[in-house]
């Protein structure tokens, strides 16, 4: 079956700046290589581009299963955050926790640089980034966030209820954290354009070649697709949301896969912008523990939300239900919308941790399997961060990176199935309704 046979209805705005006419050749034979990397998204392809740019000789392959971008990479939010993860400070220390936020800040100009050596356009604007209050009880933890985080040596803004409402005009929302360093892109144009650097470094690139089966014998991984078989000594997994439905047997009890579901409306008139305001362009999410994350593209309003859990890569039922609740959500928040017409929408999985944090690691018989996962809706920094982390621990640079929250921290194994499941659906019901409390506290 061809990639082309394979392709979804399901696609987002992102993908129409790609193109996916010409998809490199699949894996056929038995190959060699000395690092194989699974997955043709932003994890595999900043890891391969780095360890080929710094050792020419070395021979690096990636694995896509369909076309590069099909996966997260093509279909998120295009948010490039860093969130402070303050609660782990008493175990881990200030020191690391303050080294994991600058480190994931750093990346939003590693991007920029990359994307200026290597000559292609992803549409970043540093535009900062809101954490927006909707009830009395989302202000307190605002100003309590903010105060920890200066602490520590962290500098967020708070906006009070007026500026917050100078800034983007909904009735809906109350006072706001700003954190100034975040940006947004266009999430398309940065997977092409790293699939473009790969390439020209002389990654070997092999679209349309889902992994079947990874045998590690002690001395290294053979990976084997329907057309081909390939070696190496190293294994790089970066699947992320997609690694349960892969049913490859590593590391995949260590986050769980949900979908999450966005709508794009048409370009708005300069007079909707004009009632609407955010001439900042901020992307924001609402602080419910189930919230929404809204950003601008252009003169498009994208509004994303509503996670559901779901074996393997379909959809989920009840789709028609969960836009229907999106859109509600949207006119909640700018009700002049109403007449707008909804031009995309796309849904796709996210993996999430217990801890809401991504994990590095290594694992294998001999050691050599390197993973990274868990990104938990931050993946265009964090997966580009996890890259730049492999690339170097692959290589034996595991020093720079001692202080950083995500490595070697494992999390106790998720249940099997079915009580993975049922945990999430207690879990999410459970979240939804003290989000309906917070209204009266």
């Amino acid at each position: 079956m061809s990639a082309s046979s394979r392709f979804t209805p399901n696609e987002s705005f992102w993908l129409e700046a790609m193109d996916r006419t010409r998809l490199e050749p699949a894996l056929e034979g038995e190959r060699k290589a000395d690092v194989v990397c699974l997955g043709g998204g932003y994890t595999s392809l900043v890891t391969a581009y780095l360890l080929k740019k710094r050792n020419p000789g070395l021979e690096v392959a990636v694995l896509e299963g369909s076309y590069v971008g099909f996966g997260a990479s093509g279909r998120n939010g295009g948010m490039a955050l860093h969130e402070p993860h303050l609660v782990r400070a008493r175990k881990r220390g200030v020191e690391r926790v303050r080294f994991t936020y600058d480190e994931t800040v750093r990346t939003i100009d590693w991007i920029e640089e990359l994307a200026r050596e290597e000559g292609f356009d992803c549409e970043l604007e540093r535009t900062g980034y809101l954490e927006i209050a909707l009830y009395p009880k989302h202000e307190r933890e605002n100003e309590e966030k903010e105060s920890a985080c200066r602490k520590v040596g962290i500098g967020l803004e708070l906006f009070d209820r007026k500026t917050m409402r100078s800034v983007i005009r909904s009735e809906r929302f109350g006072g706001a954290l700003h954190f100034p360093k975040a940006a947004i892109l266009h999430p398309g144009k940065y997977v092409s354009g790293l699939k473009k650097a790969a390439l020209a470094k002389g990654v070997r690139l092999f679209e349309d070649s889902p992994v079947e089966n990874v045998v590690d014998d002690g001395r290294g991984y053979e990976v084997a697709t329907a057309r081909g078989r390939i070696r190496a000594e190293t294994l790089v997994v970066g699947l992320n949301a997609y690694l349960p439905a892969a049913r490859l047997g590593i590391v995949r009890d260590r986050a769980v896969s949900l979908f999450s579901f966005i709508l794009l409306t048409e370009p708005l008139s300069e007079a909707r912008w004009k009632e609407i305001g955010w001439s900042g362009r901020q992307g924001y999410t609402d602080k419910r523990r189930v919230h929404n994350y809204v950003r601008l593209t252009g003169k498009r309003i994208l509004f994303g939300g509503r996670v559901r859990y779901h074996f393997g890569l379909e959809s989920p039922r009840g789709i028609e239900r969960l836009f229907f609740e999106l859109k509600h959500e949207l006119l909640l928040t700018f009700p002049s919308l109403k007449d707008v017409a909804i031009t995309h929408r796309w849904c796709g999985p996210v993996a999430i941790t217990w801890r809401r944090a991504p994990e590095i690691g290594r694992t294998g018989r001999n050691g050599r399997a390197f993973y990274a996962l868990g990104y938990s809706g931050m993946g265009v920094s964090l997966a580009t961060l996890s890259g730049r982390v492999l690339a170097d621990i692959i290589e034996g640079r595991e020093a720079p990176w001692e202080n950083l929250l995500y490595l070697h921290d494992p999390v106790a194994p998720l249940p099997p199935e079915p009580f993975r499941f049922l945990g999430f659906q207690g879990g999410y019901l459970g979240m939804r309704f003290m989000d309906f409390l917070d209204q009266f506290s």
